[in-house]
């Protein structure tokens, strides 16, 4: 983590310090715990969907099946629409404060949910946890996007493609064991003593400093993109669950655009917007925001329909469907590896995001014309490469966002990204789910199979002719889902080579020098106190000779205006 400056004229070599005082411990410590944050996030948006029997069986088994599937819906749903808030609450109280509050938040709605009584008490509690799940992702890369500058944040970018990998991979492996041999609460037990240590982990490694000023948050706008987004995605589940638009869709659909077109207005009048929409005039951000879109939605929901492909037409079952998602973890590892040390060597970010996105795009296409009748080693192969895509498309586009933001303004762009992305995702699963069920009803019907899902659900009990027509159909069925996903990724390949280039080197110039174990950030209220009293009047101090925050009596310094705020 940290360097040391080469021995020049026998001067004795200098250890660079960390980021902000913080210690080699320190530093090791807030590594640790954030990636077991980072972790616990990306498994519980999916180790649930392997539990399905026992939770059904224990709590609510005469509708439970029906129910089952808000589970799922209201983490997400939370997660989704807490995203801007996180942002701006992050740029207006510090990310450390914020931080804290949504690993805080996760832990209360694992601990929520161990102690459900009721599958409604379950949904509810699972709309907690995902409010705090939610903000951990983000607030991990705002925080870390805070302590380091974007040339070497780009080359500590190999564990999070490692996580990543292993949420795809141990997801769908573990949540079905533990439920079975031990019960499905572990699933969220286990959160508890993890998260609790993280939580003083983090309280006692991480270092930033306070802000000197406060914006306010607009709270009328948090509500307006929150019920427009909850509006938004309850109607594309529901037109998912009944393949029409009409009914409650339509009030759906319309409310929550309706309420985006007031949250619109409510950022161009509002003095502290939530997101302020001058970010899109921006070349860089509008573009990454689209390829963060857009990769949601034809990438990250991609690996549930392959383990139903992989499932149903290759007869994997779904607690050994991990160990076949391996090529496409590796794809996100390799990725990973490769695009950190391309970027820190070049300085460029567009060549190789034009290069994920085009593997991304010819993966996607390769699968929807061979997937059918596809050998074992051709399907590896081309889930290597989705993987590269996976671990490629959105992320770079978030950096590339981050690298070219103004530092009072990283929170806000971060969450804003990932909230394109998390709407993506949940807006694609279920529009991609429709051209799967209905490409398969109609593929199973023109073959003389009645009632199609019925048939794929029993499976194992249909005769061999039958079950032959009913995979063949599935085929066809996941063909046509992977050639809508490819036709998307040619506009996410097209918006990549428009984008602007953002060089690092430049934006690593810009950023502010490193500070002192001195100025590390003050603990106490009364510390906290002093830091807002010297940022509005900085005037020379016995104790403190160089100002407020690390600037000059006149406020100038290396930190600079706007600069102060990490």
């Amino acid at each position: 983590m940290s360097t040391e400056a080469p021995a020049q004229d026998g001067v004795k070599e200098v250890k660079k310090p960390h980021p902000h005082g913080m210690s080699d411990l320190q530093v090791l410590v807030f590594i640790v715990c954030a990636m077991a944050t980072m972790t616990l996030a990306l498994l519980d948006g999916s180790i649930i969907s392997s539990a399905v029997l026992p939770i059904v069986r224990d709590l609510d088994p005469a509708h439970g099946i029906d129910r089952f599937p808000w589970l799922i819906t209201a983490y997400l749903l939370a997660a989704t629409a807490a995203q801007p808030l996180y942002g701006r609450l992050s740029d207006s109280y510090g990310p450390r404060r914020i931080y804290l509050a949504a690993l805080a938040t996760f832990l209360a709605g694992s601990a929520l949910c161990a102690t459900a009584h009721t599958l409604t008490q379950l949904i509810l509690f699972r709309a907690v946890q995902g409010l705090g799940g939610g903000g951990l992702m983000s607030m991990t890369l705002i925080v870390i996007a805070t302590l380091y500058p974007p040339k070497s944040r780009a080359g500590r970018s190999n564990a999070g493609g490692a996580l990543i990998a292993a949420g795809i991979i141990a997801g769908p492996m573990i949540g079905g064991p533990i439920s079975e041999s031990l019960s499905w609460r572990w699933i969220f037990l286990l959160n508890v003593p993890l998260a609790g240590l993280a939580l003083a982990g983090v309280t006692w490694a991480l270092r930033l400093p306070v802000r000197g000023t406060r914006q306010r948050v607009d709270i009328f706008g948090s509500v307006l993109v929150a019920s427009a987004t909850c509006a938004l995605l309850l109607g594309v589940k529901t037109y998912g669950d009944q393949q029409s638009f009409s009914g409650p869709v339509v009030p759906y659909f319309y409310g929550g655009l309706m309420m985006f077109v007031f949250f619109a207005v409510r950022q161009l009048k509002a003095a502290d917007p939530l997101m302020p929409l001058t970010l899109f005039k921006d070349n860089v951000f509008r573009s990454a925001a689209i390829l963060q879109f857009v990769g949601g939605f034809a990438l990250l929901s991609l690996p549930v329909f392959l383990i139903n492909y992989l499932n149903i037409v290759r007869g994997v079952s779904l607690e050994a469907v991990g160990l076949h998602l391996i090529p496409l973890a590796v794809g996100v590892v390799v990725v990973f590896l490769a695009w950190g040390r391309i970027i820190t060597r070049t300085g460029k970010c567009k060549a190789v995001l034009v290069a994920t996105t085009a593997t991304a795009t010819a993966a996607a296409a390769g699968l929807g014309l061979t997937v059918a009748d596809a050998a074992a080693w051709q399907l590896d192969g081309l889930l290597l490469l989705l993987g590269v895509g996976l671990g490629g498309v959105t992320q770079i586009a978030l950096f590339m966002t981050q690298s070219a933001a103004p530092a009072d303004q990283l929170g806000v762009v971060t969450t804003t990204s990932r909230f394109a992305t998390m709407l993506g995702t949940t807006i694609g699963g279920t529009v991609l789910g429709a051209v799967l069920s209905t490409r398969f009803a109609a593929a199973a019907g023109a073959s003389g199979v009645k009632d199609p899902d019925a048939a794929a659900a029993r499976l194992a009990g249909l005769a061999p002719a039958r079950r032959h027509l009913v995979t063949d159909a599935f085929a066809h069925a996941t063909s046509t889902l992977f050639l809508t996903a490819a036709g998307l990724l040619l506009l996410a390949l097209l918006t990549a080579l428009l984008m602007k280039d953002v060089d690092v080197n430049a934006a690593s110039a810009d950023e502010p020098a490193d500070v002192s174990a001195d100025e590390a950030a003050p603990e106490s209220e009364e510390d906290e106190e002093d830091a807002r009293t010297d940022a509005e009047h900085p005037l020379p101090h016995p104790l403190h000779p160089h100002g407020a925050a690390g600037l000059g009596a006149d406020g100038s310094g290396s930190r600079g205006e706007g600069r102060r705020a990490a």
